[in-house]
């Protein structure tokens, strides 16, 4: 697009006007070559923004991409976090429910203990041997 505008376009646009003023003079030759040298000028500077502007899209995709790629890193993170904290989680229960049972147990036999020495206390009061 660019060539075409530089070596097809703005000749025929300098050639159209010299035959559409008849007597061209010098000055207005020079005058129109003034005004397409311009205009390459500005295409040329179009076509510099136009580059720059496509480089900083392409930086900005590679940024968004190594965002996207971190945000994906994290949200895994999280998961196996959250993994980790319903198994500890569940260990604690398992860990409350156990000592509960074992304190139970305790306390039985505990009673049970008192009990036979109770017994123990009374026959050995009546005078009986052990």
């Amino acid at each position: 697009m660019h060539r075409t505008l530089r070596f097809a376009v703005l000749p025929s646009a300098i050639a159209v006007a010299i035959s559409l003023s008849a007597c061209a003079t010098v000055d207005s030759v020079r005058q129109a070559q003034a005004a397409a040298d311009a205009a390459r000028e500005r295409a040329d500077a179009a076509f510099a923004a136009a580059q720059s502007a496509g480089t900083a899209a392409n930086a900005a995709g590679q940024r968004a991409d190594q965002a996207t790629a971190a945000a994906a890193q994290a949200q895994q993170a999280a998961a196996t976090a959250q993994t980790a904290a319903q198994q500890a989680n569940d260990q604690v229960r398992a860990a409350a429910i156990q000592a509960a049972q074992d304190r139970e147990a305790a306390e039985h036999a505990a009673a049970e203990a008192a009990e036979a020495a109770q017994a123990r206390r009374t026959r050995l009061a009546r005078g009986e041997r052990g």
